[in-house]
């Protein structure tokens, strides 16, 4: 990857970036503009982290200083990069200070990694949901590539150069779909009936300006039946599509850490989910770092998990006599998609979890270290979405 190329892509909003990365390194450029709309400080936080969550690096592009109304800033850039052991998605996740819907800020990035899809993922607000397509490269010409809803759906594009070229929507076979045209106020729009060209995804809006905010029914914004309601996933590269949607969330947890003494057997609970709208097989294959197998299987090699269903597969450890710390992968592939497959990582430690015992204050909280990684937390109770506490008011 050449170190001087431009980062061609300029966006709006928060979230980030999904890579199904195979072995080697894997490297990410994130650059940095400040637009110095409001006086607020907007540092930019950028994570890569593995399919086991675990934080490979972490960088932040500070604020620029410059004071508002003066323009966009200078465009400043981090590298990120990782040696990928084992296949699986890795994640990149974008949050900027006092800036939490990315209003503030033009970022983009490029990669080596031939498969990625960006997630647009703002801070919540108390309406509907819906996470636009902001593009800031006026400069530029380019494309939004996303996988279309089978029913009808409506496209929406504003802030376009007034009376300018028109959009193209074109299926994944590069034939053209629909030509929206361009008004007087800068806006395009088209209802797509269902079922039209729905065997060649993903669609790819292409437009001759990358400057405009773009709406996209079951992409941007949902209805309660849309299969992939909140999931605004786009990429702006046809090649880089890859089937994250069916696949979310397809081995949980994404990593679980147990503490127990030599000899002692344990069984450890994880989740295949099936986000696809038909039933799949899952294959299922226990792995280990180089040179260091140690006693362990997995309770079933494939698993069949009906449309939206998961299934629960249990990790038979024993611990070893020898060492403090062992590790090994759990891998997910599923049969009909073998291109597609991640991993979560268990952590076997001998001894006693510090949760059992009095912690040190105060707790130090890291991104993607919660009460399990941090203090071998397990509790026996659901803790999905509810604090829980005993009698004694202890949680």
């Amino acid at each position: 990857m050449d170190d001087g190329a431009e980062i061609t892509l300029g966006i709006g909003g928060t979230g980030g970036v999904y890579f199904l990365a195979s072995p080697g390194k894997l490297i990410v450029d994130v650059e940095k503009r400040d637009r110095h709309v409001r006086r607020r400080r907007t540092d930019l936080r950028a994570i890569l982290f593995g399919p086991d969550r675990q934080v490979l690096q972490e960088v932040t592009i500070p604020d620029d200083g410059r004071p508002p109304g003066s323009g966009a800033g200078p465009a400043r850039r981090v590298r990120l990069s990782a040696d990928v052991a084992r296949k699986g998605v890795y994640g990149l996740n974008i949050t900027v200070s006092q800036d939490r819907y990315g209003q503030e800020i033009i970022w983009g990035f490029r990669t080596n990694c031939p498969h990625y899809l960006i997630e647009t993922s703002r801070g919540h607000k108390d309406e509907r949901h819906m996470e636009p397509i902001v593009l800031l490269r006026p400069d530029r010409e380019g494309d939004v590539c996303f996988l279309p809803r089978q029913g009808a759906f409506a496209v929406e594009v504003t802030g376009l150069p007034r009376s300018g070229d028109p959009l193209s929507m074109y299926d994944a076979k590069g034939e053209l779909i629909e030509t929206l045209k361009v008004t007087a106020e800068g806006k395009a729009s088209h209802k797509f009936p269902a079922g039209v060209h729905r065997d060649a995804t993903p669609w790819r809006l292409h437009l001759p300006v990358h400057q405009a905010t773009v709406h996209i029914d079951g992409v941007t914004r949902w209805e309660r039946d849309d299969p992939w309601a909140d999931f605004c996933y786009w990429t702006p590269d046809p090649r880089s599509f890859f089937a994250f949607h069916a696949h979310r969330w397809l081995l949980t947890p994404y990593s679980r850490t147990v503490y127990g003494q030599p000899g002692q057997e344990l069984e450890i609970p994880f989740h295949v989910h099936n986000n696809a709208l038909r039933s799949k097989t899952v294959e299922l294959a226990l792995e280990f770092p180089a040179g260091a197998e140690w006693p362990g299987r997995v309770s079933a090699a494939r698993v069949e998990v009906g449309a939206r269903r998961s299934a629960e597969v249990f990790l038979n450890v024993t611990v070893p006599a020898e060492g403090s710390t062992h590790v090994c992968h759990l891998r997910a592939t599923p049969a009909d998609a073998p291109d597609f497959s991640t991993y979560s990582t268990l952590v076997v430690k001998r001894g006693v979890a510090p949760a059992t015992a009095k912690l040190d204050m105060p707790i130090v909280l890291k991104p993607y270290r919660h009460e399990n990684e941090q203090f071998g937390h397990l509790p026996d109770y659901p803790v999905y979405s509810q604090v829980y506490f005993d009698m004694e008011n202890r949680p």
